[in-house]
């Protein structure tokens, strides 16, 4: 945005792009609903009463599926978060998580090896893998993708063929990462 700017871009030797919102559309959508013993619209409104306290890209993306489907959304209280890991809160008056492999792991919460080998082939898609636990019992798992910019490959194309190597930096885990790094 300025002068100083463009006569130190000649000794950039590398770029760090974040992911979300800049390779991105940083819009993300709900993609895939897998429930565990509960219809596909109770993980939905389920997950939206908690999400809607977040302002997190997943959470609104969560809240906006459950509206879209026109889900009554539960008033939650007492939301937590878990830095990197999710949140919880109370929805009718049971305790539900909202969040990654390890939120579950140390709440207790197993899933059968199916589940891992579908959030496996979510994160393989370039998805996020959002699971979800109601009264301490596995409930199901959301997809969310957040598709690629049309102007990102071009960008770190031209980046590339000037020599300048690019790193995407990201939250989300090894196997959606790769996926979109891919892309």
């Amino acid at each position: 945005r300025n002068g100083e700017a463009l006569e130190i871009a000649e000794k950039i030797t590398s770029v760090a792009v974040d992911k979300t919102g800049t390779l991105t559309r940083g819009k993300p959508e709900v993609t895939d609903l897998v429930p565990a013993g509960v219809p596909e619209d109770t993980l939905l409104a389920v997950a939206a009463a908690v999400e809607k306290n977040s302002a997190h890209p997943l959470a609104q993306a969560v809240v906006r599926a459950a509206e879209g489907r026109n889900l009554k959304i539960e008033q939650s209280d007492a939301f937590t978060t878990y830095g990197g890991k999710g949140v919880a809160a109370t929805v009718l008056n049971e305790l539900v998580l909202v969040g990654n492999r390890t939120l579950m792991q140390e709440n207790g919460i197993a899933f059968p090896l199916a589940v891992e080998e579908r959030i496996a082939a979510l994160e393989q898609d370039g998805k996020t893998a959002v699971l979800i636990a109601v009264a301490a019992q596995f409930a199901g798992v959301i997809g969310i993708a957040d598709p690629l910019k049309e102007t990102s490959k071009t960008a770190i194309g031209q980046l590339s063929v000037m020599g300048i190597p690019t790193v995407m930096v990201t939250g989300d885990n090894q196997r959606t990462a790769g996926a979109i790094a891919r892309q």
